[in-house]
């Protein structure tokens, strides 16, 4: 039986060493270039809870640093955010002045794939349980693929 998506997830620590602050040297712009995100990575937010936060908001809130409207919000210090879909994600601290000095961060999660992946073998067993289990992963590639052709082309 071969499946689609079994390459490991990544755990990205945004800002690195640094992690999600308003008054260090991270540029959140430049630290989103240097990573490839796909889908099942996780984002690892770690902050002070007193003076931070996570909101992950629209682009048009991300753009202007809006935080009455966010579509989650995050509390607690060391939060991991998964990737669970293809597409582009934002997200601000809402803390006064803090987005607008550079607490953001937008990046664009790509679909799973693996280069080292063997094409699936078809399962000509009727009632095999593996052709089920096949069927699901090509509609995840082909739903991956329809987001992928949306975004990018």
């Amino acid at each position: 039986m071969v499946l689609l998506g079994a390459a490991v997830a990544a755990n990205h620590e945004v800002g690195g060493t640094y992690g999600w602050n308003a008054v260090s040297t991270v540029d959140y712009t430049n630290w989103a270039t240097t990573n490839n995100f796909q889908v099942g990575d996780r984002l690892d937010f770690k902050y002070n809870q007193q003076f931070h936060n996570v909101m992950e908001v629209s682009q048009q809130d991300y753009e202007s640093c809006n935080s009455s409207s966010p579509i989650l919000t995050y509390t607690t210090g060391h939060d991991s955010i998964e990737l669970t879909s293809a597409g582009h994600r934002y997200f601000i601290c809402s803390t006064p002045g803090h987005c607008n000095a550079g607490q953001k961060l937008a990046i664009v999660v790509h679909c799973r794939h693996d280069d080292n992946e063997s094409p699936p073998q078809p399962d000509h067993r009727s009632s095999s349980p593996s052709m089920f289990l096949n069927d699901l992963s090509l509609v995840h590639v082909l739903l991956c693929y329809i987001v992928w052709h949306e975004l990018f082309i």
